[in-house]
């Protein structure tokens, strides 16, 4: 029988019908006989995995065991939050009223109100089986069987899987776990008492710090040491001796880059025999870029960190990777955490604004990104309760991630446990509800505003220019209006210039609507009358038009609501944001230079808000107060490039999908125009109207163009857009409002806000109406040319210059193609903004206290402010509140951020936080291990400036941190669970560091750091080829996993398996499962064996050293030591073995990339490489 490559793993599947034929490494197929024979060999392989139910034996080095996280003391700190946040709430509201100890003698002797009532059950015996739902009558009963429960009606699907859920985890309940545990759990009927709460709880302390006294002075190396000795000579155990110089450096290059270190750097910390080579070590490690890169994803898991909002269709957070770089940026910039808080919190409100080195980029305005990264709901039935629930997550998300606080636990009752009442959490809620969706421009205000001042100036410039030679033409629009009756010759001369086809349109359009009330259309029609009859119909011309104008105006009034008008004082009730903003509305006559070709503008603008008044790159939203819709249509008059939007925005509901709550309207045109939405729909809920540039659109647009990029948000064209708006009226009829300031008034009765034209003018023949228009357009000339235009004035000037009366033409006006090139010149330099997800506050009131939890019944309203616990000041003042919350989480006197902080770089570092609950710092919550070295550290923390890099090297240079992980038999018997810190945890890596590891070995890895995020991979199961758009590459592009895209319903199958977590809310501390598909995904993913076939190709192909050479440096890469002998002797029986199948000499089997991915497929299947010692 020929040989088989004895160390090359099987790459095996299971299909549908049976087991199929199975390939082994080298690429021949096996049947299944063969398979198993080969799959024995690679048991006794050198690199096989050798396991046991007490230890991993890494080839003949022993490691200690690890128990799991004690249990016991405390609850389940996730499960007791999901019980106080899902189903405490629905128990009371739909069971309490007949099955609790409030009614005296509850029906059928049933309680519902604790876990023993549960358990006991009633006169039926007990409902709930914990961990059976399928077995428990509570579950049938909540279905109808035998009968329906509650009897008033079924409980919503969701609620009946929530309860499903918490019956399946063991009906947790967080009283009867604290009792077990020898804790007092809290009377029901008792008062909450807030400051008898705080008093009694450690977390809410104030910080205290001071060293320790330790027997063993010679042992720490650092203060951190002597509150581990001493808590250690308290229990009797000695520390665990040093981890040796390849596993420290592993552990520290993994801790601090999540990369393995490379040969060079294991061998330079090996060789470096001075006093600081450790520290040395660390000190690169912690100036590494890729520092900043492993850090940042600590981060993200407590953000939720996802480019999609999940639900159906999954659509886009658009620009949400500019988060994670603004992340990745700060750490390794070794922002202040306290800086990086108030950024997180506020960052767009703050009166300093962080910039980046560069000083291009406006870091701070970034950082509000995380109230984006949300998972929405795909049409809700009530979006309002949508905006609640994803409100809450925001409270949840801030209180964990900054405060370790379960604080929406207290959102439908004063908290079960700890300082925190049910006003507190709608204080807290208050001062994020107001926080609307939109993206924000995140360059430096220097780079927003370049050139803005020369703009402004020259454009200043060429309005005076352009008035005059606009005044000197002013005085023979007469004449061209009675030349224009005689037959002409040629009536497209001048139009050969780039933009013919424009100026054609604009001479030969279509004839003037004499329902518009325009000058021309009146001149057309009064020129054909006779001279006898001239004065008779000029007289019936302006009684029509007194007459129209009248019932117009009647009639608008009748049938429109005024709401808004943008030309006036409501402008300053808009929210808006974008350098294309002016601080007040725009006076009528604004104007925009066109950017290219022969027109220098289109027309004159009315009064109202606009964007592009210098550049169509420049940026602008502008949104309306929040109201109550309560009419069936709205009507608002825009303007607008293709590119922009208005959008309906209801209960704040960004989602960027077609569907019952979306309403959008794109104008594409550059007059303003009345446009009409019907929103009977959607009557009784709140929404706001928002005007918005291309990018700027919350419900950001897809390009329709390239069907194939389905979630994909793309510019189109080159980030120019433009939109303007006036005003806003609702109605009940489908109709829209009737403009009654039309051109056709100037001739009537002069301009009222002009006691010179004021007087009504009596034309008795076609000359002398000709020289009225004449007249009128001087005087509206000079009237622009001062900045003093009426409306009225405006309308008629925009005509006269859209009908080329006023010539627009750059080939006609000579004196002005200097100064609109040199303009267009200094707006070419214009940057298209970069964009991120961000917040904009409404002025909005403070929000009611939702009894019980519900959305629909409303409590008294709650002052804005934070925990009482902390700061009792209220946030009075709108659009400030989210600065005075960040204020107050960053207070110098607040016990929990500084605590919370340092304690999850511990647990970063050692494996478990100095509080295990790392996200929960309540009674519920694991008290700390080293109490002491807990404030210490939070003391240190705050005395260093906040720095994480200085808190990071701090730990690392300890003692402790160092230990080997190996348990001394009295540790494993007094502390199994490593409490007191006797040895080194091991710890296996995370999802991100095993994927990047094997990129960085395999020499595939792409070190660029920063910009979009590589697409998702889907399996040909999806339906998505390779090389379709939508379909990322198997192996990333070699990017590292932070820079892999995170969608909420497709994750990226590698890390899932290995426990990266769902975005749905914070994670300080990650799931370690050790589960069947890890193995088999390390055997089988087309990841892992394509980079083992990298790295097989660059080791054949690089330079030829000896077999024993390579396995060398393939154990220093790999797992940063040397193989010991007994490895070294396996792999060259494997040679051996496959030299003897081919009958030529092992030497030549440098140069077989085949015979090498086997090797290093074997290495990444080894527990060590996945494992820190």
């Amino acid at each position: 029988m020929p040989a088989t490559p004895l160390c090359a793993p099987p790459h095996f599947s299971i299909r549908a019908g049976g087991w199929g034929l199975l390939r082994t490494g080298g690429g021949s197929r096996l049947p299944l006989n063969a398979m198993l024979r080969k799959t024995m060999r690679l048991s006794l392989c050198l690199l096989a995995l050798v396991a046991s139910s007490t230890a991993f034996a890494w080839l003949g080095r022993p490691v200690a065991a690890q128990a799991p996280p004690a249990a016991g003391q405390a609850p389940d700190a996730a499960q007791a939050e999901f019980f106080e946040s899902a189903i405490r709430p629905l128990l009371a509201d739909n069971c309490h009223a007949c099955h609790s100890a409030q009614i005296g003698t509850p029906f059928g002797g049933l309680r519902l109100d604790s876990r023993d009532g549960l358990l006991a059950g009633g006169d039926s015996g007990p409902v709930i089986v914990p961990g059976r739902p399928d077995e428990s009558p509570l579950v049938q009963r909540l279905h109808g069987r035998p009968m329906l429960m509650p009897p008033l009606g079924p409980l919503a699907d969701d609620d009946i899987a929530a309860i499903t859920r918490w019956v399946e985890m063991g009906a947790p309940w967080p009283e009867a776990t604290l009792a077990a545990a020898g804790a007092d759990p809290p009377d029901p009927s008792a008062p909450f008492d807030l400051p008898e709460r705080r008093r009694t709880h450690w977390a809410w302390q104030p910080v205290q710090a001071g060293e320790p006294a330790v027997d063993d002075d010679a042992w720490p190396a650092t203060p951190v040491d002597r509150f581990v000795l001493a808590a250690l000579d308290e229990a009797g155990l000695a520390p665990a001796p040093d981890a040796d110089r390849a596993a420290l450096v592993r552990r520290l290059s993994f801790d601090l880059r999540g990369l393995p270190p490379t040969p060079a750097e294991i061998a330079r910390f090996a060789g470096d025999d001075s006093r600081s080579a450790y520290a040395d070590l660390v000190d690169r490690f912690l100036e590494s870029p890729h520092f900043g890169e492993r850090w940042a994803r600590h981060w993200m898991d407590l953000f939720r960190y996802s480019e999609s909002h999940g639900s159906e269709g999954d659509p886009d957070i658009p620009f949400a990777w500019r988060y994670r770089d603004y992340l990745i940026r700060a750490f390794n910039d070794d922002v202040p955490y306290d800086r990086l808080i108030r950024e997180h919190l506020a960052g767009d409100l703050l009166p300093d604004p962080r910039l980046a080195a560069d000083g291009r980029t406006n870091e701070s305005m970034i950082g509000p990104a995380n109230f984006r990264l949300i998972e929405h709901g795909f049409q809700p039935v009530d979006p309002w309760e949508d905006r609640v629930k994803w409100t809450d997550n925001q409270v949840d998300v801030a209180s964990k991630a900054f405060l370790g606080l379960t604080v929406s636990c207290a959102r439908c009752h004063d908290h079960k446990f700890d300082a925190i009442s049910q006003k507190d959490y709608y204080s807290f809620f208050g001062t994020l509800y107001g926080a609307r969706p939109t993206v924000r421009a995140v360059d430096s205000q220097a780079v927003l505003e370049t050139n803005r001042d020369a703009l402004a100036a020259l454009k200043a410039d060429i309005r005076g220019l352009l008035a005059a030679a606009w005044g000197a033409a002013a005085e023979s629009v007469g004449d061209e209006l009675l030349a224009g009756l005689e037959p002409a010759a040629d009536e497209a001369d001048g139009a050969e210039d780039a933009d013919a086809d424009r100026v054609d349109e604009a001479e030969a359009g279509p004839a003037p609507d004499p329902a518009s009330g325009s000058v021309l259309a009146a001149w057309q029609a009064l020129a054909e009358v006779d001279a006898a009859d001239f004065p008779g119909a000029w007289r019936e011309l302006r009684a029509h038009w007194d007459a129209e104008i009248a019932d117009r105006e009647r009639y608008n009034a009748e049938h429109f609501e005024p709401k808004w008008d943008l030309t006036g004082p409501d402008y300053a009730e808009m929210v808006g944001h974008g350098t294309g903003l002016t601080a007040t509305p725009s006076k009528p006559g604004e104007f925009a230079i066109e950017q290219r070709g022969d027109l220098l503008l289109t027309g004159i603008y009315p009064g109202g808000a606009y964007t592009h008044l210098l550049s169509t790159k420049h940026p602008g939203v502008i949104q309306t107060p929040s109201f109550e819709i309560d009419s069936d249509y709205i009507s608002f008059r825009v303007m607008g490039g293709d590119l922009s939007f208005v959008n309906l925005i209801i209960e704040n509901y960004a989602v960027p999908r077609g569907g019952i709550y979306h309403l959008r309207h794109s104008p594409k045109t550059d007059e303003m125009g009345w446009v009409q939405w019907d929103t009977e729909f959607w009557k009784g809920f709140s929404a706001y109207i928002e005007f918005a540039t291309q990018d700027d659109a919350t419900r950001f647009q897809l390009d329709p163009e390239d069907s194939q990029l389905r979630h994909r948000p793309t510019r189109r064209g080159d980030g120019r857009s433009f939109i303007g708006a006036s005003r806003i009226v609702f109605h009940d009829e489908k109709r829209t409002p009737k403009e009654t300031v039309v051109p056709i008034l100037s001739l009537l009765g002069g301009d009222a806000e002009d006691a010179a034209s004021a007087a009504p003018a009596e034309p008795a023949s076609r000359e002398e109406l000709a020289a009225l228009i004449a007249h009128r357009a001087g005087e509206a000339v000079a009237a622009w040319r001062d900045d003093r235009l009426s409306e009225q004035q405006a309308v008629l000037l925009d005509e006269l210059v859209r009908a080329d009366l006023l010539t627009r033409s750059l080939e006609e006006l000579v004196d002005l193609r200097a100064p609109v090139a040199e303009y267009r010149l200094l707006e070419r330099d214009v940057p298209v903004a970069r964009r991120a997800p961000g917040v904009i506050d409404e002025a909005a009131p403070d929000q009611p206290l939702l009894v019980r939890g519900n959305h629909r019944n409303l409590g008294e309203p709650v002052p804005r402010g934070f925990l009482t616990a902390v700061d009792s000041r209220q946030y009075p003042e709108p659009g400030l509140v989210r600065l005075h919350l960040a204020e107050a989480v960053t207070a110098p006197d607040n016990p929990l951020t500084a605590r919370v902080a340092v304690n999850r770089v511990w647990r970063y570092l050692f494996g478990y936080g100095i509080v295990r609950t790392v996200d929960n710092f309540g009674r519920l919550g694991d008290p700390p291990s080293h109490p002491a070295l807990l404030d210490y550290l939070a003391a240190g923390f705050v005395d260093d400036g906040y720095s994480m890099k200085r808190l990071v090297r701090r730990l690392v240079l300890s003692r402790a941190y160092r230990m080997s992980s190996q348990a001394s038999a009295r540790a494993a018997e007094v502390d199994p669970s490593n409490r007191l810190l006797q040895h080194a945890n091991l710890r296996r890596l995370d999802a991100e560091a095993i994927r990047d590891a094997m990129l960085s070995i395999s020499g595939r890895f792409d070190p660029t750091m920063y910009g979009p995020s590589v697409p998702v991979h889907y399996a040909a199961r999806r339906g998505l080829t390779q090389g379709d758009p939508n379909n990322g590459p198997v192996d990333g592009d070699g990017r590292r996993s932070i820079y892999q895209e995170i969608r909420r319903n497709a994750h990226n199958p590698f890390l899932e398996v290995f426990d990266l977590p769902k975005p749905a809310t914070t994670r300080g501390q990650r799931d370690t499962t050790n589960v069947p598909a890890q193995s088999l995904a390390l055997l089988n993913s087309p990841f892992v064996i394509g980079q083992a076939a990298e790295w097989g190709r660059r080791l054949a192909e690089g330079e030829a050293t000896s077999v024993d050479g390579r396995v060398t440096h393939m154990f220093a890469k790999a797992l940063a030591r040397p193989p010991s002998e007994t490895e070294r002797a396996r792999v060259a029986d494997y040679l051996n073995a496959v030299a003897t199948e081919r009958g030529v000499d092992r030497s030549l089997l440098l140069y077989d990339a085949a015979v090498w991915q086997d090797v290093a497929h074997s290495l990444f299947n080894l527990k060590e490489f996945i494992f820190i010692p």
